[in-house]
């Protein structure tokens, strides 16, 4: 299938260099160290404790909320838990790219709720990282890891980061991700590399990181927080996460604001979280978006009991190299009791292979935008091309080739060709996906693999969720990925949860 190929393309690997170590061959010193000063006195005095570190390891949210409301640990611990592990591992695997020198007085303020009796929920105190793509108010920075945009400082936090400081959560610091949302430079091998930070480390071992929310799935992998908040254009949630084991969802479109979220396309992007389980993804989700509602109170180890899956099996073994992670996952579905019934997305007016102009259509009318904004000598994506390889050495490391290829697709194009194609795009792609959810009697579901379908769900706003599955037949890691229809965020989350319970096949990193 054609928009099979297309999906492939958004998170295939460059070819491999020939040397022990692809990525510190290519790997770069970052234009802004992390700062730890605020945090040295307390970093120096945190104690070393292995049976601590092992639980707080295998710590979830509700754990970690038993934890401190028994006293037992406090947010400030955790917060600083997280922060040593940021200064031991990050010079190697480069998640973050700006920490919040605020994090610790964060930290004290849920311990002071807590001790009031005045906690807020289940985020209260809990370490929380954002993609740097989204807006947060000074001394922080927010960069999208582009040169160019080093120095900028938000006027304000975004809506969503609002929303978690409501609900208590300690912002960590700021992650790293593939430059501008993943359109600048193919990366070592793939994905999560940016002028600012350098290249991103896969913590699982030697595979790709994708993107464009690396960063995002690097910092819970590696647990420098306990759970994230990236975005995704398609595939950019899914994709990393999948390869780090991890859980992520891209929400229905319009349920997380995109107010103060740096655009690629922004009819297709969205914010999500990322996460070790369903149930936290579900926590973090309740506290970031704009609707009322209890998701973890939904959740149901029995959610697929009867419910009719629509599997496409035929994009799937088209891949190559999912056979046992397909096997594994039809496996499971049957085991839960899961009607499944063969479907397809198909793409018959060949619209949705346009998804290449329709990004340079993005990259030229709602990203550069922004840019333009900030350096108004930028007026175009070419100034922006042209600026880069004036210094190429400090702007562009990884060079341009993503950003050069791209840029000339929509040259031609207005501003009301990019909102006519919009329009076709997101028509074409919700009529693929009610065709699926509507085939052979109807299917409540849809189930693929890896970010396969991306080009589908997120350019319809449909939700769409990954959960580990185990690994490919070449043992890098992997996600299965569940559809479900617009609006059903709670009922997409429910049947995760339930996939998740069944195979608990989450694979943590190997690290000191």
């Amino acid at each position: 299938m054609r928009a099979l190929a297309l999906a492939l393309l958004l998170a295939s690997p460059a070819v491999a260099q020939e040397t022990a170590d692809p990525v510190a061959a290519v790997q770069v010193a970052r234009l802004r160290p992390l700062n730890f000063a605020p945090f040295s006195a307390a970093l120096e005095a945190l104690p070393a404790a292995a049976g601590r570190d092992a639980a707080l390891m295998r710590a979830d949210i509700s754990d970690l909320q038993q934890a401190m409301a028994a006293g037992e640990v406090t947010s400030e611990a955790l917060t600083l838990w997280h922060l040593a592990r940021i200064r031991r591992l990050d010079d190697r695997l480069r998640g973050m790219l700006e920490l919040n020198p605020a994090a610790l007085d964060e930290a004290r303020a849920a311990d002071a709720r807590r001790a009031a009796g005045q906690s807020l929920g289940p985020l209260d105190g809990i370490p929380v990282s954002l993609k740097d793509n989204i807006a947060m108010a000074a001394p922080m920075h927010t960069t999208a890891n582009a040169a160019i945009l080093l120095d900028h400082v938000a006027p304000q936090d975004a809506a969503l980061v609002t929303a978690l400081r409501k609900a208590g959560a300690v912002i960590i610091g700021k992650t790293s991700l593939s430059e501008l949302a993943g359109v600048v430079a193919s990366g070592t091998p793939s994905g999560g590399n940016g002028a600012v930070g350098g290249q991103g480390v896969n913590p699982l071992g030697p595979w790709p990181t994708y993107g464009s929310s690396s960063g995002s799935a690097i910092s819970v992998a590696a647990q420098y927080a306990v759970v994230s908040i990236g975005t995704e254009t398609a595939g950019s949630l899914v994709a990393p996460a999948g390869v780090m084991s991890l859980v992520a969802m891209k929400p229905s479109a319009g349920l997380v604001s995109g107010e103060g979220v740096i655009p690629l396309i922004r009819s297709n992007d969205g914010a999500g979280p990322m996460a070790r389980s369903v149930r936290d993804a579900a926590l973090l989700l309740a506290a970031a978006d704009t609707a009322e509602v209890d998701y973890v109170a939904g959740l149901s180890p029995e959610a697929l009991t009867g419910i009719r899956v629509g599997v496409l099996a035929q994009d799937m073994a088209q891949a190559g190299d999912l056979a046992g992670a397909s096997t594994r996952t039809g496996a499971t579905l049957a085991m839960l009791g899961a009607e499944m019934v063969p479907v397809t997305l198909d793409d018959p007016s060949g619209t949705v292979m346009q998804f290449f102009a329709y990004l340079g259509a993005g990259m030229r009318f709602d990203m550069m935008p922004v840019i333009t904004a900030l350096r108004p000598e930028l007026a175009s994506l070419e100034d922006l091309i042209a600026w880069n390889a004036a210094d190429p050495g400090a702007r562009i490391p990884f060079g341009q080739d993503l950003l050069t290829t791209y840029a000339p697709l929509a040259k031609g194009f207005t501003l009301q060709d990019h909102a006519d194609m919009t329009v076709d795009m997101t028509a074409a792609t919700t009529a693929a996906l009610d065709r699926a959810f509507a085939a052979a009697g109807g299917v409540e579901v849809l189930v693929g693999m890896a970010n396969l379908q991306s080009p589908f769900y997120a350019t319809a706003g449909y939700p769409a969720i990954t959960v580990p599955i185990g690994r490919k037949d070449s043992g890098e890691p992997v996600g299965v990925t569940l559809i479900g229809k617009r609006g059903q965020d709670a009922r997409l989350l429910a049947y995760a949860y339930a996939f998740e319970q069944a195979t608990l096949a989450h694979i943590a990193a190997d690290l000191p």
